[in-house]
């Protein structure tokens, strides 16, 4: 992998390139996107800038599907589209990250009070496998963070797609990819894997209870301890970008 961030492996890159014909838009700008997003969230610095005819080149790909992942990416909050001049990585904003918890937290609320109360034996049974899961990721000694979010929320989608509103499920699983920077930067910065899961296990268990208010108190508490623990960082990085201006 290129110093910069942006050159996918090698497998991909010559399957891409020789297979583009083959595939449909679709599927190569998923390569992309989903590349692109990895490298941001793994730490790619802000305001970095995405070229399309560079990124294109290094990934062996057209700018067809590398406008649309960055797009995609826009609509994410993880990049920004500054017309002319182009597109680059979204800096960590407080205002942004205020923002997507806040409503983060007014749909998780009402997602698990519409969902504990409704749950089935059998999607008690799958939130049960989800947090075990999270239980052995959590105690593996070195817990890899991709897979502990993804088994996260899958755990929490069980739950929420239990009432059948799909549109809600949307815009909270929108909004949990828009927020994944910031939960992410909140398990770098002190966030205690095994005090997450103790908090998850709590959320999982009032759900099996079918308890509507602990559900809703639990979903609303994991999105505050981020909160409490990213909003300090965030001023500081402000207070500091602001002092060097």
């Amino acid at each position: 992998m290129e110093e910069n961030g942006l050159a996918i492996t090698e497998s991909v890159s010559k399957d891409t390139s020789d297979e583009a014909g083959a595939l449909s838009i679709a599927s190569v700008t998923e390569v992309v996107y989903s590349h692109l997003r990895t490298q941001i969230l793994e730490g790619t610095p802000a305001d970095r800038p995405l070229k399309l005819n560079d990124v294109a080149a290094k990934l062996g790909v057209s700018t067809t599907p590398v406008r649309s992942a960055i797009e995609r990416l826009a609509f994410e909050g993880l990049v920004i589209m500054r017309g002319r001049k182009g597109a680059s990585v979204a800096p960590l904003s407080l205002n942004s990250f205020r923002d997507i918890y806040t409503i983060r937290r007014a749909l998780e609320g009402t997602a698990a009070s519409l969902a504990a109360p409704m749950l089935s034996d059998v999607e008690i049974a799958r939130m049960r496998e989800r947090i075990d899961l999270l239980g052995e990721i959590a105690h593996s000694g070195r817990p890899q963070v991709d897979l502990y979010v993804k088994s996260e929320w899958e755990m929490h989608k069980i739950c929420y797609a239990a009432p059948g509103y799909p549109r809600l499920l949307k815009e909270i699983e929108t909004y949990r990819r828009q927020g994944e920077r910031y939960f992410r930067l909140a398990f770098a910065q002190g966030v205690n894997v095994l005090d997450d899961l103790e908090n998850q296990r709590a959320f999982c268990d009032a759900c099996c209870a079918r308890d509507a208010v602990g559900a809703a108190t639990m979903a609303e508490l994991l999105l505050d301890v981020t909160v409490t623990t990213v909003a300090p960082l965030l001023r500081d990085l402000t207070s500091m970008l602001r002092d060097s201006h």
